[in-house]
């Protein structure tokens, strides 16, 4: 395990915001058990994604969680994000966990892909997890980074806030609160995270696939959160253990159906590089 040694990037906004938040991210998200039923279902998805022996790069990987579980897997990753608050805390995991040999990490600007100066056809694949590509709002430069860097034939998965939520929805008018009950509806709204405002963005999946570009086909797509709840209310939901259980029972039931795929918090959508 290293560090890749580059010019500490400046950070933007959401850089800023989740630098604050490095340190009681997985206390207060990661750690969770509705966030770690939600995870798992990603996991699911990675495993068929990639084989072990391939080399994966992990766009915005917060506290490394996902690029350590794939390490255990015998995937080789370079885990990335804007944060180096978030890149230590990941280090510090994936050294207790025993696969630092798997995983090397490097600040990246989610905000310019164009300037990552990473190999040409180097990686057999890309992912990104609860929503890090939410907070650029056009993804074309990504898409013609991730075209350049990835092998043919290689797998993409990313993980994207939408623009309708219906647990928000639904929560925000039982509590009279409609301004958040719409606020994914124009596509971006302001977040406060740790008192550092910045914007998010919430592509719809044909909007995202089509900035993505040409050079990736769109293979799957599923609900993250369609009966699960967002964050703010992973701990009431979470303390209530038979509603719980059938609600992640309906989660893997039902968030794939066309419909209900595309109002959970996230969505889940794969792409391969043609």
């Amino acid at each position: 395990m290293k560090m890749i040694d580059v010019e500490p990037e400046p950070l933007s906004p959401s850089g800023m915001a989740f630098e604050k938040a490095a340190l009681s991210y997985d206390l207060e998200a990661t750690n969770l058990m509705v966030s770690r039923w939600l995870r798992e279902r990603i996991w699911k998805r990675l495993s068929q994604l990639f084989n072990p022996g391939q080399r994966v790069l992990e766009i915005g990987c917060g506290t490394g969680e996902d690029a350590v579980w794939l390490a255990q897997h015998g995937i080789q990753v370079l885990a990335s994000d804007a944060s180096p608050a978030m890149l230590e805390q990941a280090q510090e995991k994936a050294h207790k966990a025993g696969v630092a040999d798997l995983i090397n990490f490097q600040q990246l600007d989610l905000t310019d892909a164009l300037m990552w100066n990473l190999p040409e056809h180097t990686f057999d694949g890309a992912y990104s997890n609860f929503g890090a590509l939410n907070c650029i709002g056009d993804w074309r430069s990504l898409g013609l980074e991730l075209e350049r860097i990835i092998r043919p034939g290689g797998n993409l998965g990313f993980g994207l806030m939408g623009r309708l939520c219906a647990w928000e929805i639904v929560w925000s008018l039982l509590h009279l609160d409609m301004g958040k009950a719409g606020r994914r509806w124009s596509g971006k709204s302001l977040a406060n995270i740790h008192h550092v405002r910045f914007p998010v963005y919430y592509p719809t999946p044909k909007r995202f696939g089509r900035q993505l570009g040409g050079a990736f086909t769109r293979q799957f797509l599923m609900g993250v959160g369609v009966f699960l709840p967002p964050s703010e209310l992973y701990v009431a939901v979470g303390s209530r253990p038979r509603l719980s259980r059938w609600l992640h029972l309906l989660e893997k039931l039902g968030s794939t159906l066309p419909g209900l795929r595309v109002i959970g918090d996230h969505y889940w959508i794969e792409f391969k590089r043609i």
